[in-house]
């Protein structure tokens, strides 16, 4: 592997490589952004750059060399990959950190920590990261992954270089689904365009009970009238589900009259997220006016964002059923 397999991170590859080149690789860097974007195999890929015996001109690593592999297989004496015990990274797991770092590296020029989930350190370990930090080592580099970045004390914050990762672009997930997945591509554009950026998210959701709850809950929508209240409750009370469950259900939804406004706008077919469900797009464009599926997609988000805040589920489904255009 190397850092041109790594999708959708231009500009964050740029600055590690031009950090390796200029020979001005910092002591600790905080990478955050949603799961399963690629933070991680970017910090793997960077400890690897910086400690390939192979090193090219465009500063990389060969993923060939004695280096390379045995960071690959985490197994080099150089490297530690710190994850949660349980719900935490507990003060143990940071003491061994501050161990290792009063050595000098055994066969590196730099040994390097990645702490994965960083924002689960209970509050000793991060107490005593902030102390690490601020006695850095030339000779070690501290990464820490999260997706939650605000949970993180600010005293960390403010002594890391802050990388921020974006979530991926629908064409990069389409793209690593079908190209490193195999996963045919009308489903797997379904999947990147419901995933949110992330391709572990869009690997959760291909399987065939998710496949399922995604038809019904098109099919419901398409079948919902003003002249049935019933029908409405009862669509609501369908959706209301586990917490993850309303919110998928809520942005199948919400593609769904994207997908409307979309063809209403163009009438091109290539350009939809629910490419099988055409007829119904197509009903439901020539049924509503641009104004009332916009006003859909509103409430729609208003309810995503109430469930978020742990509104009361079935009474925001209610309301969103009841104040929808059909």
């Amino acid at each position: 592997m190397s850092f041109y397999d790594i999708f959708g991170h231009d500009r964050q590859i740029e600055i590690m490589q031009k950090a390796l080149s200029q020979k001005r690789v910092g002591h600790a860097y905080l990478f955050s952004g949603i799961a399963s974007i690629g933070k991680k195999a970017l910090a793997m890929e960077f400890t690897r750059a910086c400690n390939c015996e192979k090193m090219s001109a465009a500063p990389d690593g060969c993923g060939q060399c004695l280096s390379c592999r045995k960071i690959g297989q985490n197994i080099h004496p150089d490297f530690f990959l710190i994850r949660p015990e349980g719900q935490f990274i507990r003060i143990n797991a940071v003491r061994e950190i501050q161990q290792q770092m009063t050595f000098k590296p055994l066969e590196a020029s730099r040994r390097v920590f990645i702490v994965d989930d960083a924002d689960k350190m209970n509050e000793q370990a991060a107490n005593a990261l902030l102390k690490t930090l601020e006695e850095p080592s030339a000779a070690n580099i501290l990464i820490l992954i999260t997706s939650r970045p605000y949970a993180l004390p600010a005293t960390i914050l403010s002594r890391c270089l802050h990388m921020r990762f974006n979530p991926l672009a629908l064409d990069i997930v389409v793209k690593i689904l079908t190209e490193k997945m195999n996963i045919e591509r009308q489903k797997a554009h379904l999947l990147a365009a419901l995933s949110g950026g992330s391709v572990k998210r869009a690997l959760d959701m291909d399987d065939n009970e998710i496949i399922s709850f995604r038809a019904e809950v098109l099919s419901l929508v398409a079948a919902l009238t003003k002249s049935e209240p019933f029908g409405m409750i009862s669509f609501a009370s369908f959706l209301n589900q586990d917490k993850n469950k309303i919110k998928l259900a809520l942005e199948i939804i919400g593609s769904y009259f994207h997908d409307t406004l979309v063809y209403k706008e163009t009438g091109k077919e290539r350009m939809l997220i629910n490419q099988d469900k055409l007829s119904l797009i197509d009903a439901a464009a020539r049924r509503l006016s641009g104004g009332q599926i916009l006003r859909n997609i509103d409430l729609v988000e208003e309810a995503a964002r109430n469930i978020e805040r742990n509104s009361n589920k079935l009474l925001t489904l209610e309301t969103m059923a009841f104040k929808l255009n059909y």
